[in-house]
């Protein structure tokens, strides 16, 4: 007999998921449930995992995603999925399911009418009579973790380099130069990227080898309130706002750029804001006084961030007569504003960041 090697990436969904998802709806004591069956084969074109049901005598399908993680970009994407297999399965109800689904996660599910179910008994369903909600469950996190000690300034330095370059080779040396940092810190992070299995050794180096997981374990860890902001309020135009910052930061070598919201509406001129947020290195004074600047409450429409470590500021895009952050560090800060940043953030991530990462070829 002749047993055939598959790759890892063409195995279909854990187990585990359709369990979980039989389980659930075992328990529901007015359904009956005829099947649940996931695909054998991994297909992009078709759901993860099936299930048909009974409710009062009325046939449906649940159709269930299954991400890695429950961070939002997946979650976003396994909806986004859900609501293309709409157009074949009109009436069939939307599941998401994942090892843990974070809060925001879920409130997002639950906003675009789709469940969600996690390893740890996490769960929402709501189609027909059905209405399950489990909340509360927490995912235990080793004390190491808590730490978020791969997430130091020092350390965000070398994941923003090697984010900002997923498909460059590096050695230890390049690597430390270009994040101004100690070659042992480069190091230490560099294997600690390997045991998470985000990095690979390849001819010549190392690279990247999960961009996105990457990225999702920042997201996961990162604090926009490190840095510092100030509100200030300006009866001129956004444009005037940002026109003049951008000519005063150049007079007087002051480096800035503008960022969340400020910065996504460049990237797509679709966006609109009303609201100027900046990060700004210096003393603020000089900045304010050139604005004409007042303090002002939450309801301001200028935000001055002092950034918590310099490294923010790396890769600021020149864009007409403004900078702004690149689009990972966008990503970032979006995620954690009001306003619909997390939506903003997913559309960055859809349409400026992924492509780019769809398939990073690892060097041979």
């Amino acid at each position: 007999m002749i047993n055939k090697k598959v790759n890892a990436q063409e195995i279909a969904t854990d187990e585990r998921a359709e369990q979980l998802l039989w389980n659930c709806l075992k328990e529901i004591p007015f359904v009956q449930v005829v099947k649940v069956e996931q695909r054998i084969i991994a297909d992009p074109g078709k759901p993860e995992i099936v299930a048909r049901i009974k409710v009062a005598d009325r046939e449906r399908m649940i159709l269930a995603e299954v991400q890695p993680n429950g961070q939002v970009r997946l979650v976003r994407e396994a909806i986004g999925q859900i609501l293309k297999y709409r157009d074949t399965y009109a009436d069939a109800y939307g599941l998401v399911i994942a090892p843990n689904v974070t809060p925001q996660s879920a409130r997002i599910c639950r906003q675009e009418g789709i469940g969600y179910l996690d390893f740890q008994g996490n769960g929402y369903l709501n189609f027909d009579f059905v209405f399950i909600s489990k909340t509360g469950r927490v995912l235990p996190i080793p004390k190491q973790k808590r730490s978020r000690g791969w997430y130091s300034p020092r350390a965000e330095r070398i994941t923003r380099v090697l984010l900002m370059h997923p498909q460059r080779v590096w050695n230890i040396r390049e690597l430390a130069n270009e994040a101004h940092v100690a070659f042992s810190q480069a190091l230490n992070l560099k294997r600690h990227l390997q045991r998470c299995q985000w990095l690979e050794d390849v001819n010549q180096g190392f690279q990247l080898s999960k961009p996105a997981l990457l990225l999702d374990d920042w997201a996961g860890n990162y604090l926009l309130a490190r840095s510092t902001e100030r509100i200030y309020s300006s009866p001129r135009s956004v444009v005037e706002i940002e026109a003049a910052l951008s000519c005063i930061c150049q007079e007087q070598s002051i480096p800035y750029a503008l960022m969340g919201f400020s910065a996504a509406t460049r990237y797509d001129p679709m966006l609109h804001s009303e609201h100027v947020s900046a990060y700004v290195l210096s003393d603020l004074s000089r900045v304010i006084a050139a604005l004409e600047l007042s303090e002002a409450s939450e309801k301001g429409n200028v935000s001055l961030w002092i950034p918590y470590d310099e490294g923010v500021l790396r890769g600021a895009k020149q864009f007409d007569h403004a900078k702004i952050t690149p689009p990972v560090q966008t990503y970032l800060d979006l995620l954690q504003m009001d306003r619909g940043g997390e939506k903003v953030a997913h559309h960055l991530w859809e349409s400026f960041i992924k492509n780019d990462w769809e398939t990073v070829p690892v060097a041979a």
